[in-house]
């Protein structure tokens, strides 16, 4: 997606001009010979419309959103034809330092104090995303914290049933809309556990039942064309975490 875009933009688009978004970023070269009229005609919207996209995403009109894609595509592919070293380890920094920014510190006490409080803590998650809270969960482990981490989705429900007010689980997911996160999560919290969510954003279906939701900012590897995306924003949400947590335990 175009890389200046706040969630908060996001957020206020509508479903068409989401749609047409889309479009656009995947299209970045494609529309450049596209006038205006052409492209509404293309994608059944009005003029109007993708002048109320432009301006709803800081750009004064076609004209200029045309112009930044063409230029944003251009660096792209010369990135990805021969991304340097220093490419690469600018784009993990600033995912990093990014979901950095936006961490809210009286949150990650109030989860510290949870933590604290609790008596297991749990941790879930699909796909790749569940190696690095196998990593947490294994941190813990050497501390002395036992814990619950699960991989098999059917143990992770039958874990949820049992759980009540002093557990506290962390579900993590990319989308927040994994059907087994938010099942998951629907369970834990209906039997009064704390639930702790970490997505790409917190508009979604996972984060709504979270008693605690934290957002990361994630960009897409230079690794193509598999376009996977970065997990080291969890891992650092989680250890930064988990370091609170030990310094506030041990005094």
């Amino acid at each position: 997606m175009i890389s200046k875009l706040s969630l908060d933009q996001m957020n206020a688009l509508s479903i068409s001009e989401l749609e047409l978004l889309r479009y656009l970023d995947g299209h970045k070269l494609e529309i450049q010979d596209l006038s205006i009229q052409k492209l509404a005609q293309m994608r059944f919207v009005s003029t109007a419309t993708i002048m109320r996209l432009c301006k709803k995403i800081g750009f004064k009109g076609y004209s200029e959103l045309k112009f930044y894609l063409k230029e944003e595509a251009q660096n792209q592919i010369q990135v990805n034809q021969n991304p340097t070293i220093q490419d690469v380890i600018k784009m993990n920094l600033r995912s990093i330092e990014e979901t950095a920014s936006h961490l809210d510190d009286h949150m990650l006490e109030k989860i510290v104090d949870v933590m604290l409080a609790s008596k297991t803590i749990h941790f879930f998650g699909k796909g790749i995303t569940s190696t690095i809270l196998s990593y947490i969960s294994k941190l813990l482990l050497t501390r002395g914290v036992i814990n619950g981490y699960y991989e098999d989705t059917h143990i992770a429900y039958i874990a949820a049933e049992q759980m009540s007010e002093d557990d506290v689980v962390f579900i993590c997911s990319l989308s927040g809309s994994t059907h087994q996160t938010i099942r998951m999560g629907q369970i834990a919290k209906s039997r009064g556990a704390k639930v702790i969510t970490i997505t790409t954003n917190t508009q979604n279906e996972l984060s709504k039942i979270a008693d605690y939701a934290i957002s990361f900012h994630s960009e897409g590897d230079l690794i193509k064309p598999d376009d996977i995306v970065s997990r080291e924003p969890i891992l650092f949400i989680l250890n930064t975490i988990v370091t609170l947590y030990f310094n506030k335990k041990k005094t």
